[in-house]
């Protein structure tokens, strides 16, 4: 406690930059779970789904599913008079809408990270100017006059980058975690994409065969 009070007015601000970094990392590292975004039981249900009249069904399922990767295999689920191209186009599109979500509070992580080391600068500037100011006035021949300064200087510049450097590897992990996701959601949907219209191309093909 003794050396946090010694780091001067600026540890405040830099104590609240932790609390938010901290927090946001917990619930980024909750919240980002594979099995919870990449569910197995949706991964399953793309693999059940044979051909268009099992659509009905799995829309079912995944309207009774909450998150990200439900929310995608839906968009595939609809809609199915579009081409396959603009059906991919619709996933791509989808996928970004649920990357919003995902990322949710990491821009916290990328604040914190960039202003920490500023907030320790200030910090440590503001300790500078205190020890100048000491010598002014007793000049150099009390050490002990303006040591408080120079442990300012110092707690604050520690502080800053004890803040910012494991909030910017974190920003970095999660950002790319999502990322990760996302794609692998958007591979999953691709191949129900082309099971379906496979399926559906069987049918129309069928049906001008039978034609006579």
């Amino acid at each position: 406690m003794g050396w946090f009070i010694g780091g001067g007015p600026m540890m405040i601000p830099l104590l609240i930059c932790s609390v938010i970094s901290l927090a946001v990392i917990i619930d980024r590292s909750l919240s980002l779970g594979r099995k919870r975004i990449i569910r197995p039981d949706l991964v399953r249900l793309i693999h059940d789904v044979k051909d268009v009249n099992d659509v009905p069904r799995a829309f079912a399922r995944c309207q009774r599913i909450r998150g990200p990767f439900a929310n995608i295999i839906k968009h595939v689920l609809i809609n199915l008079h579009l081409s396959w191209e603009e059906k991919l186009h619709e996933i791509q599109i989808a996928g970004r809408e649920e990357a919003k979500t995902l990322e949710r509070n990491l821009i916290l992580l990328e604040i914190v990270a960039a202003i920490s080391p500023l907030f320790g600068l200030l910090g440590t500037v503001i300790g500078l100017d205190s020890i100048f100011e000491t010598i002014a006035v007793t000049g150099l021949g009390e050490p002990r006059a303006f040591s408080h300064g120079i442990a300012q200087a110092l707690r604050t510049t520690i502080m800053g980058l004890g803040i910012a450097i494991p909030s910017m590897v974190a920003f970095g992990f999660f950002d790319r975690r999502v990322d990760n996701f996302v794609h692998e959601m958007e591979r999953l949907s691709t191949v129900l994409v082309n099971k379906l219209y496979a399926s559906k191309a069987r049918q129309e093909k069928g049906h001008f065969e039978g034609i006579p």
